[in-house]
């Protein structure tokens, strides 16, 4: 009898402690710096990352000469690329701040449905005296955030649209005072 039970407790213990595979099996969704290796860009010039939806998020990036914004979707497998823009100048043209916009499609395109566009106005602040910056686009006035990399620093403001219309009225730069230091009509 104890032998009878001992085999059973064996084979009780055994087959509990079996596992179907498939439960172990977990998927890894991408993340989005994995999703930006697909741009091409360095991953030491990807600066900042912001995910605006569950849906929608975006990377700012700096190169020598310029800065850009590389977007992203979510996919089934998680964050996917969808391309990027990117903006260049001569330093020494620039005594300011520059200015930049770009959009993307949010989400899959449909034909069946009015299409989405995030809308981001960027760009890299050069006079170390401005602080703040303001940004008013189609009756809109918001304040941009900034973002410091090393000795450089860059700012941007995401639409409250989705139309991918929008365009810039007039930025505006200001000192840690709150004096006026540049205005850029768009």
């Amino acid at each position: 009898m104890k032998l009878i039970f001992s085999i059973l407790f064996v084979l009780i213990v055994i087959i509990s402690g079996c596992k179907n595979v498939d439960d172990e099996i977990e998927t890894e969704l991408n993340t989005i710096q994995q999703a930006s290796l697909e741009s091409g860009i360095p991953s030491a010039d990807i600066i900042y990352k912001k995910e605006i939806t569950d849906n929608d998020a975006f990377s700012l990036f700096q190169i020598p000469d310029g800065y850009g914004v590389l977007h992203f979707t979510s996919k089934e497998d998680g964050w996917g690329y969808r391309g990027h823009s990117g903006y260049q100048y001569d330093i020494g043209d620039i005594t300011s701040f520059t200015l930049s916009q770009s959009a993307w499609h949010k989400g899959d395109i449909s034909l069946d449905k009015d299409s989405l566009y995030t809308m981001v106005f960027l760009g890299e602040i050069i006079d170390p005296k401005i602080n703040k910056i303001i940004v008013e686009y189609d009756n809109i006035k918001r304040e941009a955030s900034i973002v410091k990399n090393k000795d450089r620093r860059f700012w941007y403001l995401l639409s409250e649209q989705e139309d991918g219309n929008e365009s810039v009225n007039m930025v505006s730069a200001y000192s840690s005072e709150g004096k006026l230091l540049y205005i850029e009509e768009g």
